[in-house]
């Protein structure tokens, strides 16, 4: 059992993530941008990270950085529909600056389950 922290301004995929992950037997904390994030990793240890980019607040790009420099141990998933970027490229910026895994939006729950296990092996 693992502790992770799901991070998404759109409320209804954070409680079905939250949801599926405890289903497997993880705790599950949730956080609807970068700042509120941070601030649950401050009291709380997490295993790994599954985080939107784009997000109000303090959005996903900024709060992967951080998170990678205060606590490298913690494993990260970016999650994307890219925005006017665009998907790959979104995500792919997002594992130059420290996401361990990407995964594009719409979410497909199977293979979000199959990463998250794989990561935590």
């Amino acid at each position: 059992m693992s502790a992770i922290l799901v991070v998404d301004d759109d409320k209804s995929l954070r409680d079905l993530l939250s949801v599926v992950l405890r289903e497997r037997g993880h705790d599950v904390e949730t956080a609807e941008e970068g700042n509120a994030a941070l601030e649950l990793m401050l009291r709380t240890r997490f295993e790994m990270v599954i985080s939107d980019i784009i997000m109000p607040g303090k959005e996903g790009m900024e709060t992967i950085k951080e998170i990678r420099a205060l606590y490298p141990e913690v494993q990260i998933i970016a999650m994307s529909t890219g925005g006017s970027m665009g998907n790959s490229q979104v995500l792919e910026y997002a594992r130059m600056i420290g996401a361990h895994e990407s995964i594009r939006k719409p979410v497909e729950l199977p293979n979000l389950i199959t990463t998250v296990e794989r990561m935590l092996s």
